[in-house]
C-alpha cells in the first residue's frame, strides 16, 4: 500500500530535523506571566525546542505506520507479529508524549538528552530498514543476496539445491516438488531487523568510536552469519525430511529450534554489546527508570 509506505519516510524526515535542530527554541522570545511561577514562560520555551516537536511528529508518523501494520497482521491472522506491532505503536505514542511533556523535561535530570538519544537511534534504524522494507527493488536485492549465499553454503555441504530468482530455493530432487513447495526467503529471513536495531543502538549512543566499532563487529556481522546458518539448517531439514515429513520438519526446524536458537544468540550478542558499550545499556535502563518514576507521580 503506497499510503502506508509514505509514513516511514515522513518519520525519517522529522527525526532528521529533530537531530539537526535539537537545541533550536520554538520561540525566540517569551515573557513569564507570573514571576512566582515554578516554571516561567522562558524556561518553558527553552525546553520546547524545534527538535522535540519534530521528534514528536516523527514518532506520531511512525505510530500511524504501526496502525497499518496491526491491521495487516490481524487480517493475515499473524497474532505474534500483531502483538509486536502493537508494542511499537504504544512505544511511539509514549515517545511523542514524552518529547512534548515540558514539565517532565524540567523535572527529570537528563531526560532531554535521553529522549534525544532514543530519537537518534530511531533515525539510524529507520534509515537502514525502511528503504529495504518499503522499496521493492532494494528489498528484492537484499533477499536475493541472502538466498544466493544460503544456496552456496548448502551446496558446499552437498545439499543439492538451486535458486530461482529472486528468492526461491529448490532441491535437485525433482520429484520432491511434485508435492511440496520450494523454500521462499523473505525479508525477515535476512535478519535485517536485528541488524539495524543493533546498528542504531551502537552508533546512536554517545561513546568512544573505537568501542562503537568493536560493538558493531561483535553484533551485526555475527547476526548475519548466524542467520545464514539458520536458513541453511531450516532448508536442509525441510528437503532432507529430518524430523518426519517435509512440512513437519519445516515446522520443527523453523518454528521451534531456529526460533530458540535466534533468541539465545541475540541474548548472548546483546550481553557482549553491553559489556563493550555499557552506554547502550544505560539508555535502556534510564528510559524505564524515567517512565516508572513518571507513573508513580
Amino acid at each position: 500500500m503506497i499510503v502506508k509506505s509514505i509514513f516511514p519516510f515522513i518519520a525519517i524526515s522529522f527525526f532528521l530535523l529533530a537531530v539537526v535542530l535539537h537545541n533550536k527554541s520554538v520561540f525566540t522570545r517569551t515573557r513569564s506571566g507570573k514571576e512566582s511561577s515554578s516554571l516561567s514562560g522562558e524556561v518553558r520555551a527553552s525546553l520546547l525546542t524545534v527538535g522535540k516537536v519534530a521528534g514528536a511528529l516523527g514518532w506520531l508518523a511512525f505510530a500511524v505506520y504501526c496502525i497499518f501494520e496491526v491491521l495487516y497482521y490481524l487480517m493475515q491472522g499473524e497474532y505474534y507479529d500483531t502483538s509486536l506491532a502493537v508494542v511499537f505503536l504504544a512505544f511511539s505514542i509514549l515517545m511523542a508524549g514524552l518529547l512534548l511533556n515540558w514539565k517532565l523535561l524540567a523535572r527529570e535530570e537528563g531526560a532531554d538528552e535521553l529522549l534525544f538519544t532514543i530519537t537518534k537511534i530511531a533515525l539510524i534504524c529507520a534509515v537502514l530498514y525502511f528503504p529495504f522494507s518499503e522499496v521493492a527493488h532494494l528489498g528484492r536485492l537484499l533477499i536475493y543476496l541472502t538466498t544466493r549465499i544460503t544456496v552456496a553454503v548448502l551446496n558446499l555441504f552437498n545439499v543439492g539445491v538451486y535458486i530461482v530468482y529472486p528468492s526461491s530455493i529448490y532441491t535437485t530432487q525433482s520429484s520432491f516438488h511434485e508435492i511440496y513447495k520450494p523454500i521462499e526467503i523473505i525479508l525477515a529471513c535476512t535478519a535485517i531487523e536485528s541488524m539495524v536495531l543493533f546498528t542504531g543502538l551502537v552508533f546512536g549512543v554517545t561513546a568512544a568510536i573505537d568501542r562503537k566499532v568493536k560493538a558493531f563487529f561483535v553484533s551485526v556481522p555475527i547476526i548475519y552469519l548466524l542467520n545464514i546458518a539458520r536458513n541453511v539448517f531450516v532448508t536442509a531439514a525441510y528437503f532432507g525430511e529430518w524430523f518426519g515429513s517435509p512440512l513437519q520438519s519445516f515446522y520443527i526446524a523453523h518454528g521451534i529450534i531456529a526460533r530458540i536458537f535466534v533468541m539465545a544468540s541475540l541474548i548472548v550478542i546483546a550481553y557482549a554489546v553491553f559489556i563493550i558499550l555499557p552506554e547502550s545499556l544505560d539508555v535502556i535502563e534510564d528510559f524505564f527508570r524515567m517512565v516508572l518514576r513518571k507513573r508513580r507521580r
